[in-house]
């Protein structure tokens, strides 16, 4: 037999509703069913820690260049030469003067 909701799930299934509708609740009730059925448990992984010889370089300001394969090579540019991002808020409804 299968456990019942917990409340966590009980409430993605809502948010799922909420935005998709009663098929997205339903999609999302059967592949949470298949998940329980199967009893897939997610593997708890240790974080990664990588340790550097030097400070960190700051790729905003130098960009950065990372090797792949042989001969294919990723390139990021610095972002000084850009202006900075403006965020324009669309206004809605009539304008007043």
């Amino acid at each position: 037999m299968l456990d019942p909701l917990t409340e966590a799930e009980r409430a993605m299934m809502e948010r799922a509703k909420a935005r998709h509708g009663s098929l997205g609740a339903m999609v999302f009730s059967g592949m949470l069913g298949l998940e329980k059925i199967l009893g897939r448990k997610p593997k708890d992984e240790g974080a990664v820690i990588w340790e550097a010889s030097g400070e960190p370089e700051d790729i905003d300001a130098d960009g950065i260049s990372i090797d792949i394969e042989d001969g294919t090579q990723v390139v990021s540019h610095p972002n000084s030469q850009r202006e900075p991002r403006r965020i324009r808020k669309r206004r809605s409804g009539a304008t007043t003067d």
